[in-house]
This record gives C-alpha cells, sequence and structure tokens, in this order.
C-alpha cells in the first residue's frame, strides 16, 4: 500500500454548520449515500448493493446500527440544547483503503460491503476515545456516526456532542477542545486491533509459552557459571519475583543471563529469531496500515512486546534458579569477582551545571547552555517550517490556514490546517467579486419573449413558409422552446423542464436556417457550451458567431422599426465587446451602443464600459449614470440595479450607503428571479447563486446558492464553475471543487486557475508541475495587482528550493505592497544560504508597518532576527508586544530569555512559559521541556520530572534524556527507568554530541555492565565528546581493560578538546604514567592539576616527593599538606605525621597532630604509630591505649607486639622473682627481636598503606 491503509482525522468546532448543512445533516445528506455519486467503477457491485432499499445505509450510534426519523429529531433537539450551552462539536473521519478491507473480510472480493461489522469497528474505536479523554466524560456526551460510499475509500464520519458544558470545562478547555493526542491514538489502535483480529497474537503467544519458554527451561547447560553468579547474588531470603521492589536491583542481570542462555542454545536463539522476525513482519504491516506520519503507533510495538515477554522469561528463569543452582555448583567452580581496587575513583559523582539546567558530571562544554543549543535551533527551525509536519526540517512549507484567526503563522499553532492565508485569501476573494475582471459581469441578455417588453408587430410573424431563409429575429414558438431546452425552465404551474442540449441543437439549427439570426447567435453560444477536452467544437461556435454578427450588421442597416433598430445595434455593439465573430474593438462597441438609444441593454453595457475602463478610462461616476439611465428605461434591468447597489457598497461613484445599496441589491435579486422563472439562463442563475452565497439583498443561504450555481456550472458558466468550486473548497468537497476549476480554467477563469494553483499545493492533493502551471496561467492572464500569485508561486518555489526564483517572485509582489510576500522575504533572508540581517529587517518591518500583525508574528520573527544579533533589549520589547496579543511562541522565547543569565528573572519565566503551556497543545513537549529546566534549576525536581515525563510522552527526546539524568541522582534513583529514558532519547535523537551515549555509558559502568558502556563511549567520543574520551580512557587503566595504548589516546583526546578546569584529565593522565614508570612526565601533569586545586593530584604529587626517585620532604609537605588540611585526608594526616618525625624534619607538636587526625579516621596504621611514638617517651599508658586500639583494628604489627608483650608478661608471671638470668637474657634477646620487628614492620606498613591511600580516597 503505497498510502496508509487506514486515515484518520480529528478536530473540533463552535460553529455547528458545514457548507450549509448541520453536521448531523451533512453525515445524513443523501448524495453520500448515492451511487452516482461514487467515482470508483470497480466497486460497481459494492455501489448497487449498498444502494439497494433493503440494505440503505444512514445514521448509527452506539447502541443503534439505523436511527430512525424520531432518532434523528431527538439528536436535533439534543444538538440545540448542546450548541446553546457553548459545547463544541467534535467531527472526525476514519477512512480505509478499500483493498484492506478486502483483506481482512470487511468487503468481498465483489465489493460487498459488511456494514454491520465497519460500525462495529467505529463503536469501539470512539468508545475508547470517550473513555481514554481526560476532557470528556462517558456520562456526559452523545455520538452519532455514518458509513459515506460517496468517494473512493469507504469512510466513517462521527460527531460526539456533549450534553452539557461542565463547569470545570468552561475553565480549563475553552478554545482548547481539541481531544488529546493520547485518546485519538486509542481510536486509532482500537479499529486497527480490531480490523486485524487476534490470530497474529494467538500465534505469537503460543511461539512464547509453548516454545521459548520450554526451551528456556531445557536450555541453561551452556550457562552455568553465570547462572551460579546470579543466583549467588539474588536475596538469601527468596521471593525472587522479576517484578517486586526489592528485585530491582538485580534485573539487568536477570536481563543479560537471559540472553546469554538464548544465545548458548541452538534450538533457543532459532526460536528467538522466529519470534524477533515476526515482530518486524508485524511492525512493517502496522506501518503500512498507519502510514509514516503516525511512527509513534507501530514503532513501539517491538520494544514493548519483547519488554514484557523479557519479563515473563526472568520470572521462568527465576522459578526454574533456585533448585537448580546447588546442581551447577556440583559441577561448576564459581568464578572470582575481582575488586577495582585504587581505580574505583575513576567515576565522579554527578555534578550539577546550571547553566544547561540538565544534571551532568562535569563542566561538559566550553560555551554555556550547549546541550540546548542544539535543542533549540532545532526548534526554531521547526517553527520557522511552519510544520504542521511537526519536526520537518524545510524551512518553507505550504503556509497554515485557521479560519478563525486568518493570519499567517511560522509554527505548529493551530489544529486546522492552513492558517497563513485566511485572511489574506479572503481579501483576494473579496477584491475579486469587488473589481471583477471585464468578462465577469459581461452577461448574455436573457431571452425575454413578452410582448410589452418588445412589441413586435402582428405582421412580423411570418409563417415558416415565409420566412425560409429570410434573415430576421423572431422570438417564435420553436426559438423560445430551443431556449428551455438549452436553460431549462418552469411551466406556468411550476413544474421544472429539464435541460436537453441536443435537442435544442436540432431546434436552433432549424431556426437558423430558416434565417433567425438569434437563433444563429444562440447556436453558437451553445457550441461553447457543449465544448469540452473530448470535443472541441470551438470552430462551430465562432462559424455561428460569425454568420450571427454577419446578419445583425445585416439588419441594422435595413430600415425597421425603431425598437428593433435600437435592439440590433445593442446586439451588434455586444459582439463587438466581447470579441465573438470578430475582433474585440471596443470603439466600435460604443458607437453601437449610442446608435441603440434608449436601450436599457445598451446604457448598462456603456456603464460596463466605463466601469472597467474598456476603450475608455475609469469612470465610475459615468458608470453609475448609464445604469441609472438603463433603470429608467421601460422594462427590468436587474444587472445596472445589481451594479448600482454595488457602487453604494462600495462608495464607488457615489457615497457610500448600506442601505441604498442593500435596497438596489433587492431589487437586482427580485429582477433576477423574475428572469429565472422564466428561463435558467445560466448568467441569470450565476447571479442568483452569488448573490445568495454574499448575502446580497438578502440573507446568505448556502442551500439556494448551491442550488443555482450548480445549474449555472452545469451550464458551462465559468464563474460559477470558480464560485462554486470555492464553496466545494468550504466544503471540504477537494475533488468536486478540483473538478470545477479545471473546467472553469480550461475556459480562461485566472482565479479557477489561481484556486488549483492553491489546491495541488495542499498534502493531499500535491502535484508541483500542475500547481506551477496553474499558477502560471494565473500570472499570464492577470496583472496580479495584489501580487498574490507571484506570493503564492513563489511559495511553491520555496517548498522545492528553488530559493533564488522564490525570492525574486517576492520581490516583485512585495513592491506591490504585499505584506505576506515581504513576511516571507525576511525568512527567506534569515537563512543560513541568504543571510542579510539588513534585508530581513526591512521587509520584516514592511510586513509591520502594512499589517496589524494580530497575532504577533511579524513581532516575534523579528523579536528572533534580534535575538541572533544579541539585540536582546529590543527582542525582548517585541516578544513582550506579541506575547501580549496572546503569541505562545513569543511567550515561549521570553521564557527562554529570561532564564539567562543577563535576564534573569525565574518569575517572569515561569509566567510566560505556563502562557506558552495554556494558549498551546504542546505538541513537540518543548514548553514543559523548558519549564522542568526551570524547574530543576530550584531544585523543584518532583514538580520537573512531572513536567518531564509528559513532555516525552510527545516524544521530546530531551526531557527522555532530562528524566534519565534524574533517575540518576541519589534522590531519585531508578536504573530501570533511567536506562528506559536514555534509550528514548538515544532512538530519537542523532546524539550529534554524543552525550545520550555518554549518559548511558555512565549508567552501565554503575551497573558494572563495562563492555556495553565501553562501547558507547566509543561511539559518543567518534562524535568528538571528550567526557566520554574522559571515561575510555579510565576504563582502559583498570585491572580488566588494561590496554595504557588506548588510555593515553582517549585522555590526550579529553585534553586536547576540553579546557580540564577541575584539572580531572591531567590528573589522569599523570597517574597513568606513574604507571609506566614515566615519572617526569608524570611529574608535571600532576603539578598542573595541583594547580587547579586538584587534590587528589596534589596527594599523588606528596607520595611522588616521598619516593627515593623523587624524594623531597619539603615538596612532600607542601602538596599533603592541603589534602590534610582542607579534604581531611587520613592518607595526608598519616604521611604529615611520620615525616614530622623524621629527624631532619622533627616537629613532634606537628606530628602528634596530624597522627590524632588520621586516628580519630580508625586509621590503624596512625594509631600504631602513636602508640610507639608514646612508648618512645614511656608514656606507656597512652602507648598501650592506642597500639591496642590499632590491633582492634586489625593492624597486624600491632597484634604481633602485642603478643610479643603478652609472652613476656606471662613468662615473668611463671619464673617469678627468682627467674636466673638465662631466662632473663631470653627475655631480653625477645625484646630486641621485637624491637627489630617492629622497625622492618613500620618500613612495610607504611609502603603499604601508602599504595592503598589511593583507592581509599577516591573511592570515597
Amino acid at each position: 500500500m503505497s498510502t496508509p491503509a487506514v486515515v484518520f482525522s480529528l478536530g473540533f468546532t463552535y460553529d455547528w454548520a458545514i457548507g450549509g448543512y448541520d453536521f448531523l445533516e451533512y453525515m445524513d445528506r443523501p448524495e453520500a449515500f448515492d451511487k452516482t455519486r461514487h467515482l470508483n467503477d470497480e466497486y460497481k457491485d459494492f455501489i448497487d448493493y449498498m444502494s439497494n432499499s433493503e440494505k440503505s445505509d444512514g445514521l448509527f450510534n452506539a447502541q443503534s446500527d439505523l436511527l430512525t426519523e424520531s432518532d434523528k429529531e431527538k439528536y436535533r433537539q439534543l444538538e440545540t440544547v448542546s450548541r446553546d450551552a457553548g459545547c463544541p462539536k467534535y467531527y472526525g473521519v476514519v477512512s480505509f483503503d478499500n483493498n484492506f478491507l478486502i483483506e481482512n473480510g470487511l468487503m468481498t472480493s465483489d465489493g460487498k460491503l459488511d456494514v454491520h461489522g465497519i460500525k462495529e469497528l467505529g463503536r469501539e474505536g470512539i468508545n475508547a476515545m470517550i473513555s481514554t479523554s481526560n476532557k470528556l466524560d462517558n456520562d456526559n456526551v452523545y455520538w452519532t456516526g455514518a458509513i459515506h460510499t460517496n468517494t473512493d475509500n469507504i469512510h466513517i464520519h462521527f460527531s460526539i456532542c456533549e450534553y452539557e458544558r461542565r463547569e470545570d470545562r468552561c475553565k480549563v478547555y475553552r478554545d482548547k477542545d481539541c481531544i488529546e493526542v493520547k485518546a485519538f491514538d486509542k481510536l486509532k489502535s482500537k479499529i486497527v486491533n480490531r480490523v486485524l483480529g487476534s490470530d497474529y497474537s494467538r500465534q505469537l503467544t503460543e511461539l512464547e509459552r509453548e516454545s521459548i519458554k520450554p526451551a528456556l527451561s531445557s536450555g541453561y547447560g551452556g550457562c552455568a557459571e553465570q547462572l551460579i553468579r546470579l543466583a549467588d547474588k539474588l536475596p538469601s531470603e527468596g521471593g525472587w519475583q522479576y517484578g517486586r521492589p526489592k528485585m530491582r536491583a538485580y534485573r539487568d542481570d536477570i536481563d543479560k543471563t537471559v540472553d546469554a542462555v538464548i544465545a548458548s542454545d541452538q534450538k533457543l536463539s532459532g526460536l528467538w529469531k522466529q519470534y524477533n522476525e515476526m515482530l518486524d513482519s508485524r511492525t512493517e504491516y502496522l506501518r503500512k496500515i498507519y502510514g509514516e506520519g503516525e511512527r509513534h503507533l507501530y514503532a513501539t510495538f517491538k520494544p514493548n512486546r519483547l519488554e514484557d515477554f523479557h519479563k515473563e522469561l526472568g520470572n521462568q528463569l527465576l522459578d526454574d534458579l533456585a533448585p537448580l543452582a546447588e546442581q551447577l555448583r556440583a559441577s561448576a567452580l564459581p568464578q572470582a569477582h575481582p575488586s577495582e581496587n585504587e581505580n574505583s575513583e575513576q567515576f565522579l559523582p554527578p555534578q550539577y551545571d546550571e547553566d544547561t539546567g540538565i544534571i551532568m558530571d562535569m563542566p561538559e562544554y566550553s560555551q554555556p547552555n550547549s546541550f540546548d543549543e542544539e535543542y533549540y535551533n532545532s526548534l526554531y527551525a521547526s517553527m520557522d517550517a511552519h510544520p504542521s509536519e511537526n519536526e520537518n526540517a524545510e524551512q518553507f512549507l505550504p503556509p497554515q490556514y485557521d479560519e478563525d484567526t486568518g493570519i499567517i503563522m511560522d509554527m505548529p499553532e493551530y489544529s486546522q490546517p492552513n492558517s497563513l492565508d485566511e485572511e489574506y485569501y479572503n481579501s483576494l476573494y473579496a477584491s475579486m467579486d469587488a473589481h471583477p475582471s471585464e468578462n465577469e459581469m459581461w452577461f448574455d441578455e436573457p431571452p425575454i419573449p413578452e410582448a410589452d417588453l418588445y412589441p413586435y408587430p402582428q405582421e412580423f410573424h411570418l409563417s415558416e413558409k415565409e420566412t425560409k431563409s429570410q434573415l430576421r429575429i423572431e422570438w417564435s414558438d420553436r426559438y423560445k422552446q430551443a431556449l428551455d431546452l438549452m436553460y431549462g425552465s418552469r411551466t406556468a404551474d411550476g413544474k421544472e423542464l429539464p435541460k436537453d442540449l441536443p435537442a435544442a441543437l436540432e431546434l436552433l439549427a432549424q431556426e437558423s436556417d430558416s434565417g433567425n439570426v438569434l437563433a444563429t447567435y444562440d447556436l453558437g453560444k451553445l457550441y461553447h457550451i457543449m465544448s469540452d477536452e473530448n470535443y472541441d467544437l470551438s470552430p462551430l461556435s465562432e462559424q455561428n458567431y460569425i454568420e450571427a454578427l454577419d446578419g445583425f450588421e445585416k439588419l441594422s442597416n435595413k430600415q425597421l422599426p425603431s425598437w428593433q433598430h435600437s435592439y440590433l445595434c445593442y446586439r451588434v455593439g455586444k459582439m463587438y465587446d466581447r470579441g465573438l465573430g470578430t475582433v474585440q474593438d471596443y470603439k466600435a462597441a460604443r458607437e453601437y451602443y449610442e446608435k441603440a438609444g434608449e436601450n436599457r441593454f445598451a446604457y448598462f453595457s456603456l456603464g460596463n464600459m466605463y466601469k472597467f475602463g474598456s476603450g475608455v478610462e475609469v469612470d465610475m461616476t459615468m458608470a453609475v449614470s448609464y445604469y441609472e439611465k438603463a433603470l429608467a428605461c421601460k422594462g427590468d434591468m436587474p444587472f445596472a440595479s445589481f451594479n448600482i447597489g454595488q457602487a453604494y457598497e462600495l462608495g464607488q461613484g457615489v457615497k457610500a450607503d448600506e442601505q441604498k445599496a442593500a435596497k438596489y441589491y433587492a431589487q437586482a435579486l427580485a429582477g433576477f428571479t423574475a428572469i429565472y422563472e422564466k428561463s435558467h439562463e445560466d448568467s441569470i442563475s450565476y447571479r442568483l447563486g452569488t448573490m445568495y452565497l454574499k448575502g446580497k439583498g438578502t440573507d446568505v443561504d448556502l442551500k439556494k446558492a448551491e442550488k443555482y450555481l450548480l445549474e449555472s456550472a452545469d451550464n458551462g458558466n465559468n464563474q460559477a464553475q470558480y464560485q462554486l468550486g470555492k464553496l466545494r473548497l468550504a466544503q471540504d468537497r477537494i475533488d468536486e471543487a478540483e473538478q470545477l476549476f479545471i473546467k472553469s480554467a480550461e475556459k480562461g477563469n485566472v482565479y479557477s486557475a489561481f484556486s488549483l494553483g492553491r489546491i495541488y499545493m495542499t498534502e493531499e492533493k500535491r502535484d508541483d508541475s500542475k500547481a506551477e502551471q496553474f499558477l502560471k496561467q494565473y500570472l499570464a492572464g492577470s496583472d496580479d495587482e495584489l501580487g498574490i500569485g507571484e506570493y503564492a508561486l513563489g511559495k511553491l518555489y520555496i517548498s522545492q528550493d528553488r530559493i533564488d526564483e522564490a525570492e525574486q517572485l517576492f520581490i516583485k509582489s512585495a513592491e506591490k505592497g504585499n505584506v505576506y510576500s515581504a513576511f516571507s522575504l525576511g525568512r527567506i533572508y534569515m537563512t543560513e544560504e541568504k543571510r542579510d540581517d539588513s534585508k530581513a529587517e526591512q521587509f520584516l518591518k514592511q510586513y509591520l508597518a502594512g499589517s496589524d500583525d494580530e497575532l504577533g508574528i511579524g513581532e516575534y520573527a523579528l523579536g528572533k532576527l534580534y535575538i541572533s544579533q544579541d539585540r536582546i533589549d529590543e527582542a525582548e520589547q517585541l516578544f513582550i508586544k506579541s506575547a501580549e496579543k496572546g503569541n505562545v511562541y513569543s511567550a515561549f522565547s521570553l521564557g527562554r530569555i529570561y532564564m539567562t543569565e543577563e535576564k534573569r528573572d525565574d518569575s517572569k519565566a515561569e509566567q510566560f512559559l505556563k502562557q506558552y503551556l495554556a494558549g498551546s497543545d504542546d505538541e513537540l513537549g518543548i514548553g514543559e521541556y523548558a519549564l522542568g529546566k526551570l524547574y530543576i534549576s530550584q531544585d523543584r525536581i518532583d514538580e520537573a520530572e512531572q513536567l518531564f515525563i509528559k513532555s516525552a510522552e510527545k516524544g521530546n527526546v530531551y526531557s527522555a534524556f532530562s528524566l534519565g539524568r534524574i533517575y540518576m541522582t541519589e534522590e531519585k534513583r531508578d536504573d530501570s527507568k533511567a536506562e528506559q529514558f536514555l534509550k528514548q532519547y538515544l532512538a530519537g535523537s542523532d546524539d550529534e554530541l554524543g552525550i545520550g551515549e555518554y549518559a548511558l555509558g555512565k549508567l552501565y559502568i554503575s551497573q558494572d555492565r563495562i563492555d556495553e558502556a565501553e562501547q558507547l563511549f566509543i561511539k559518543s567520543a567518534e562524535k568528538g565528546n571528550v567526557y566520554s574520551a574522559f571515561s575510555l580512557g579510565r576504563i582502559y587503566m583498570t585491572e580488566e581493560k588494561r590496554d595504557d595504548s588506548k588510555a593515553e589516546q582517549f585522555l590526550k583526546q579529553y585534553l586536547a578538546g576540553s579546557d580540564d578546569e577541575l584539572g580531572i584529565g591531567e590528573y589522569a593522565l599523570g597517574k597513568l604514567y606513574l604507571t609506566q614508570d614515566r615519572i617526569d612526565e608524570a611529574e608535571q601533569l600532576l603539578i598542573s592539576s595541583s594547580e587547579k586545586e586538584n587534590l587528589y593530584a596534589s596527594y599523588k604529587l606528596g607520595k611522588l616527593y616521598l619516593t627515593d626517585r623523587k624524594l623531597d620532604y619539603t615538596q612532600a609537605v607542601k602538596y599533603l599538606k592541603p589534602c590534610a588540611d582542607k579534604e581531611d585526608n587520613e592518607y595526608a594526616q598519616y604521611a604529615l605525621g611520620c615525616i614530622y618525625l623524621k629527624k631532619e624534619h622533627y616537629d613532634r607538636r606537628l606530628a602528634e597532630k596530624y597522627l590524632l587526625e588520621s586516628s580519630g579516621h580508625n586509621n590503624s596504621s596512625a594509631q600504631l604509630k602513636l602508640g610507639l611514638m608514646y612508648r618512645e617517651e614511656q608514656k606507656y599508658r597512652q602507648s598501650d591505649y592506642w597500639m591496642k586500639l590499632a590491633a582492634q583494628n586489625g593492624n597486624e604489627y600491632a597484634q604481633k607486639i602485642l603478643a610479643e608483650r603478652h609472652e613476656q608478661i606471662r613468662m615473668k608471671l611463671h619464673l617469678g622473682a627468682t627467674a636466673n638470668s638465662v631466662m632473663r637474657r631470653v627475655c631480653s634477646n625477645m625484646q630486641t627481636k621485637a624491637q627489630q620487628l617492629l622497625a622492618q614492620v613500620e618500613r612495610d606498613e607504611q609502603e603499604q598503606k601508602y599504595k592503598q591511600a589511593i583507592s581509599q580516597t577516591y573511592s570515597r
């Protein structure tokens, strides 16, 4: 299917009429079920079936398949109450590709439709949407629907109304009534899933439960060691269920084990591949059904199903694991879990970056707001793109139309399409009607048979025999009958007589052959009417016009009664005026009109010549005077009445006077109606149609307008075809409008050509070639006084990236005062390719000077330009003016301004961001994201979290990223959610800066998923992310991943791309060089890092200066002292204590101070050192205290010393006071050995403790 199998649309309105219909009438209109209106002959049998009286369709609702007239009347009464209560009407369409219905058993191959089945689809979908929506209450709504068969695709129309407007909805939802996306999505998925049925789900479930799960239970053999490790990690008290909160910390290990089991078993791997292929196949099928534009409805199908099934498999593995673990232990040795030793400091705790409002680990980028710049640049690009296509990056799309506002917008502003042009095109159409083209107001005079108007002498009515081939003008019975057949008529008793063009042609030919010049002229006109693309009858039309002109001229030169001469002069003048049967000649036309004398048609035609400047200068005063002369003549002249009414309405040639205008319009309407009763001539029905359409001399009556215009259009009147086409557009009957405009344009109507150009620029009818063709036709046939054709064609060229051509067209249009072209030029000169700030400002100011900028879009655009020029104060003032007009995008921009360092004002930022959210559906979630960031900066984490969740549900990947970071913080730690949202960010973003991969890599590091983290950091580092490079450097310094070459490479990448403000890169690389015995290089790096107040580097330097290679106690004290004093580093304190006990730096007070401070941290080495120091000073009680404390804290040397002392005491007690000298010598020797041991122990213990210091310090 090249197009979606099911297309959905939804909207709401407070205007309950559509194209002259009440909406209930619109859904139930007869042509919706009329087989003659159906365009697709492929389903003829189906059409016949639907038109069968027993199978005829109509309205249905939640309970009934077919509403009775009584039911419908009840609904009308309900709707009257709802409308008066201020409730909106929701309306929507579900359109099916007929082949899709056939594939799924809802239509037979011969076209018979399962009407009940499709209505059930509608019921389930509509009811599900209502239940899901927070804006609708199940007990407060009623709905109706209808299956329509009047287009190529079967479709369901539905409308939903509320019984009453409840108080909370009056306050909250007024003017924002469109049903939520999630509720509309529920309708879509409900209908599609119901069509597809349960077979697929059943097959998938069977594969899961009957094949994969049993295969998992029998496939553990290849993963014995991994299963044992998992069992050892799990809680000892049991209760192993995947979904329980206490199991959250083990889920990743469980998932990895499940994956490992699947990968290790050939049969299980094959089943898993089959399972994934089924999911992929279903996803692709859903894509074809929904279409690319509904990606969110199918893209999550596979990952969600996999996630749910992974949980099932995890539970099964846990059920199997308890008894299995003991069996596995018997045949496999458990593996060790090496610690990270001193490298545990490699991942520092997250730090918060106030500039970006994003939780980051370190100063992330050299420029402030670097994370947001990418986002807001893309955001503004999407706003500029006028994206009803949401995130389309094209900068210029067709402007959008909003019936309520009629204004240009350059962002996804309103729920209804085409918000740009309505004000503009309304003024265009108004100007067309007020200043029509020269051809528009020229009408053939109606055939008026009344004798009192044209009093034919009785003797002039010659018999057929007498008048054979004799030139004459005669309203004979045959001629009048031909006109009735040509235009349709009505009998005296009111019966309609239908048109019959072939019969009319035959009678006119007979009458023309008999010499009646009136018939010859009408033959020319009839051939013109009957001419189309299949039958070009224009040569015959022209031939008869030539003969008619010759006949009229010959008769006008004869001696005839004055009224006949007058009438013939008028007819000849009209043919010269119109260029019928001759070259157009205004001078000759005027001469013949003036020869006609007191002739109302001639006067009217002279008035038109002065009105439109046909061969004379435009002079409305002269025009009105001739129209008044026409009215003063005998007989009605509604054309003149209409034009005088128009003159008074517009103040042209006379002073504007609405009452007089209404009076003359009413006269015209009555006159046209009287003529129409006698003859349905196309110019009369056209005039009546336009008057009812626009409420001239009457109230607007769309039904009557449609009736008259349809009749005139069927008679080939190109103006009627144009006006009816416009009406069909308003009724969303695009295909019918298109055909009418085509017929009209083929006859030279440039306004129809313009309308076709617009149609072929819409998404539904997009055809750039045709659009260009018809817009060029408009420009070729019109002076394009308002520059609208150049503007429209320029927009088309913009969409084709033909920027230079568009620019030239907009310039021409703007020179004519077209402010929308000026606006477009302003936008062009803000693009990268055409950047010219001076011109952009010039044209945006032209737009503002020529427009009231009601919605503030010009101020918004100019404000954006000023922002790009760092003219913040000017931009701020423009945004304020625009926001006061309700422009939510300016409100959003103000919110962003007041979050910057220069303009920081949290109160204003919150105010304007809330204005944006209140006035926008925030379809992209950008407002919630920005406000969430503001709350993060205020430490309002819970509020920020909720905003980010809403935004992420709309697909906003930056909110997803922020949530991922929130769930990595200590307060909100949730690894599962963090991973979920970071993966959402990566799935929806190209992650150009590698920040998503970096963050997810950090999460994996914290979960000991080192291999996965490594791959993410590599991808991120390849994009230039220096923090990922730093992390890789640290990974390649660990025991498991040791690779000095790679570690050095990535740490140098970090240093090259970062100012290393905290000195962490220099510190890490210095440590690496120490392990490689590159002491001098290490020393320089550590010094540089220490100068940046990196105390880890200072401590490392202090230790370095205690080694033989760099022994320097003074330098050691210099670098260790800040660590001891500022950081309360117990190891630095211990080292300083030892230094101050050395002879060359002896300071007993400082030695005691630092050793006591270190001992306070339970540092057993310091406690031992204090014990020995006090012992030398013969402070035995203090010595015993610290020695015992060191021994209790596990110091082996203290324990040995105490053990030796206990042995001495025991022996002394045993020998008593009479112990011989030999024993005393033994004891003395033991004491000497103990002292020697202590000295050696001290040396060994100091070295070991120095090594442990780093690990213990940085693992804190």
